[in-house]
């Protein structure tokens, strides 16, 4: 299923008050035992399309209220992401694509890891992850056997690593007017 969501770690009551200012509206899932699942209205296309910044900024609002990261959460069938938006305006992309294979090379495969290992470690320290290293281990590739996680597998395990309830994962308002299960709670987009 195509996934386009946002989850945070934050408390929900906080993020319910930081949506108050919000000038996108959406649905909002409180979470169990803490941390916030949401699923912002698409904006209306310009120009026949939605850049990426235009997508991203009702995360990047809500970082900026709660000053705490936002993790925008996607997935199409070929290709899975996260974008970590920050309270500063910045914001960290992960991409996990479905047919990707780590090099052949032994060294050019450790020298990816690494790579990979380095960036991750980045965006968990600005994302003030307790545990780093686990944010690096969200990955995709393939196991002997030929199998490999699915995009909404990723997106799980990320939710996992940074605190946040997985329930919109798999959920888009691209492809759907509304949010699957009944927890959800709408909340509207400040007047202009």
């Amino acid at each position: 299923m195509p996934t386009c969501a946002a989850v945070t770690a934050a408390d929900p009551a906080r993020v319910r008050a930081a949506l108050g200012r919000s000038k996108a509206g959406g649905y909002l899932y409180p979470g169990a035992a803490g941390g916030t699942a949401l699923l912002f209205d698409p904006p209306k296309p310009r120009f026949g399309r939605i850049s990426r910044l235009r997508l991203l900024r009702p995360a990047l609002d809500l970082a900026f209220e709660l000053k705490s990261p936002v993790w925008v959460v996607e997935d199409d069938g070929q290709c899975a992401g996260a974008t970590a938006c920050f309270a500063d305006g910045d914001f960290r992309d992960l991409v996990w694509a479905a047919d990707w294979t780590p090099p052949a090379d032994p060294a050019a495969r450790a020298a990816s890891r690494a790579d990979w290992d380095a960036y991750c470690a980045r965006i968990a320290k600005k994302a003030g992850l307790s545990e780093p290293a686990a944010l690096a281990e969200v990955r995709n590739d393939p196991a002997p056997d030929g199998g490999r996680a699915s995009g909404e597998e990723v997106l799980r395990r990320l939710c996992a690593v940074v605190g946040a309830p997985d329930t919109a994962v798999g959920q888009s308002l691209f492809c759907q007017a509304g949010p699957r299960g009944r927890d959800f709670v709408r909340f509207e987009a400040r007047r202009r």
